[in-house]
């Protein structure tokens, strides 16, 4: 794929959107008909800290139902939350077996400054326990990490725009909160990658779009601190069940020249929902090096049984074109548990095939939360 012209390549995907014009919340809620974050989120990139309103839908899609209570005239200054997920791993690559415990600790913070301004943060804190391996080799553990996920000053003139300064991750048209799919760590979007930037959110009932700039944040490795703009736009259709969109970026780092081209698409249908994602990036080298064309692919189908209940496969598949010509799908199996608000317990199988090398890991996860 021949390099896009950046001025053309951004704007000219903002005009196809901008007459339609809200992002994601958690994905699967469009089954319930929420197409937009803003109305259960601070934030409408979504992901983020609830309003009140969001937290009563939140309770009431636990076993243990909560119960809705709010005044409506209540204008809070502080958000809060602090949230937990413990889990254990088992990975089978070959005649290799091993077995690893983790836990991961967030705090998030939003503070209203003024009427029209706040300051959004999360902090992260990860604790690796240590890697048990089936076999003669003793990995070493990892050593406690502490990481700045968020941090934002936003700026909110009137309903439906949304400025925001800061660090943060990019806004993508599947707002999955496991951003350890491979997927999205091939195409800059992992764990530790939360640039630095200045969006712009743009809503209304017929959609959203959302332009961005970004620098690097100083976590990127030497040759890949990237600088660029990009833009996600999408709109909503069929008594907002169905929401549609595209993405673009270009970036420029020390080692690639980077074009990203991508749709999307999220469908709720009472029960069921299907979440689904292809990007094409274009990269080309800013010096020796080889030119290569890459493919990402997600999609994940749903199936809540009960409000608290959810079933879903997902399959991921990466393609890369030749010279490098590289191979990998995978399928994942989940079924997760809201047994009150503020616990949920899942699990889930991965199995990955990279170049006729399988890999399986099987992952059980508890996920505590409070909120304020």
């Amino acid at each position: 794929m021949p390099l896009l012209r950046p001025a053309a390549f951004v704007v000219g995907a903002g005009l196809a959107l901008l007459g339609a014009s809200q992002a994601s919340a958690s994905p699967a809620m469009i089954r319930l008909g929420y197409s937009s974050c803003q109305v259960c989120h601070l934030s409408p990139q979504g992901r983020g800290l609830l309003t009140d309103y969001g937290r009563g839908i939140d309770d009431a899609q636990s076993a243990r139902k909560g119960v809705y209570q709010t005044d409506a005239q209540r204008v809070r200054r502080l958000y809060q939350d602090l949230r937990v997920l413990a889990q254990a791993t088992r990975s089978d690559e070959g005649a290799s077996t091993d077995t690893s415990g983790a836990a991961r600790l967030w705090y998030r913070n939003a503070t209203a400054l003024t009427g029209t301004v706040r300051f959004s943060g999360m902090v992260s804190a990860d604790l690796p326990a240590r890697d048990r391996q089936i076999t003669p080799v003793q990995p070493l553990p990892s050593p406690p990490q502490v990481f700045v996920r968020q941090a934002l000053v936003e700026y909110l003139p009137r309903a439906g725009v949304l400025l925001a300064i800061g660090r943060d991750t990019l806004p993508s048209g599947v707002e999955i909160a496991d951003q350890a799919t491979y997927m999205r760590g091939r195409n800059a979007q992992g764990l530790t990658d939360v640039p630095t930037q200045a969006k712009l959110f743009l809503s209304s009932r017929r959609g959203q779009i959302a332009p961005y700039v970004f620098g690097p944040s100083g976590h990127e490795a030497g040759g890949f601190r990237s600088s660029g703009a990009g833009l996600v736009g999408e709109t909503y259709l069929l008594g907002d069940r169905l929401a549609t969109g595209i993405s673009a970026r270009v970036a420029r780092n020390g080692t690639y020249d980077e074009r990203l081209l991508g749709v999307f698409a999220r469908l709720g249908l009472g029960a069921w929902g299907v979440l689904a994602e292809h990007d094409l990036t274009a990269r080309r080298p800013r010096a020796d090096g080889r030119a290569f064309d890459q493919h990402t692919s997600y999609a994940q189908v749903f199936y809540y049984p009960v409000d608290w209940l959810v079933m879903s496969m997902t399959a991921e598949r990466l393609s890369v074109a030749a010279p490098l010509s590289e191979r990998r799908v995978a399928w994942r199996p989940e079924v997760s548990a809201r047994l009150s608000p503020h616990l949920t317990l899942a699990a889930s199988v991965r199995r990955e095939d990279a170049a006729g090398r399988p890999i399986t890991r099987v992952l059980v996860q508890l996920y505590l939360k409070t909120v304020n």
